[in-house]
């Protein structure tokens, strides 16, 4: 029997030593015990086996945009989980992390979202900021466009709150991963476009407001991100 299959023996064992039974919940927990001794396994290891990772689908670079790891940050305290920048470096990719399925609820949710921050800054920078000659000012009120954007998705799903138990899970789990901070670029505006990236925002922001949640989501997932 491998660490993971006595993992998940364990859990059964500790969830059955709850039974009303007291025969049945101390023979169930004595198994579990063996178990944990005979592998090798902590108390702590036990409860980390509850956190689930999961890879969002596209690829993003090393160092993201600050408006990507802002929603990457919305997402994520959305659906009460971690995450941080796995992968090797030549294929970067968002990874989340939470009790039970919330990993992969949050990486579905993240790359939906993400498709349609990138497709409404497109339609943008061709409309309203066609006529902006330098490309850094562009980028530069693109990007406030994008985080306006992310504003109205935050406002709109809110942030699910942990219990102490899932959130000292999370906390170990992340310590555990010995993570560094995720590096971000900004872009250095020239000229007005700063004080115009302000307008930028507020349009990003009523935008975003209309951001769409579907498929492949509960009804209960979809209810609490304000989804229709």
């Amino acid at each position: 029997m491998d660490k993971e299959k006595a993992l998940e023996k364990i859990k059964k064992c500790l969830a059955l030593s709850q039974s009303a039974n007291e025969h049945e919940a101390a023979q169930a927990l004595k198994q579990a015990q063996a178990l944990m001794r005979q592998h090798g396994i902590s108390d702590a290891e036990v409860a980390l086996s509850d956190i689930r990772e999961h890879s969002c689908a596209g690829r993003t670079a090393a160092k993201m945009p600050g408006w990507q790891a802002m929603l990457a940050n919305t997402v994520a305290g959305a659906f009460g989980c971690g995450w941080y920048l796995g992968g090797d470096w030549r294929e970067p990719r968002i990874r989340y992390y939470g009790v039970d399925n919330k990993a992969e609820l949050a990486a579905y949710a993240y790359d939906v979202l993400l498709r349609q921050v990138k497709a409404a800054r497109k339609d943008y920078m061709a409309t309203v900021l066609k006529r902006v000659r330098l490309a850094k000012n562009k980028t530069y009120r693109a990007d406030e466009f994008c985080k306006g954007w992310i504003l109205g998705v935050q406002r709109k799903v809110g942030k699910f709150a942990n219990g102490e138990r899932e959130q000292a899970l999370l906390q170990q789990f992340g310590d555990n991963l010995g993570l560094n901070q995720t590096k971000t670029r900004e872009s250095t505006p020239g000229g007005h476009a700063k004080q115009a990236g302000n307008l930028d925002r507020f349009l990003g922001h009523e935008k975003g407001k209309h951001a769409q949640l579907h498929h492949a989501m509960g009804g209960e997932d979809l209810k609490r991100l304000g989804a229709t």
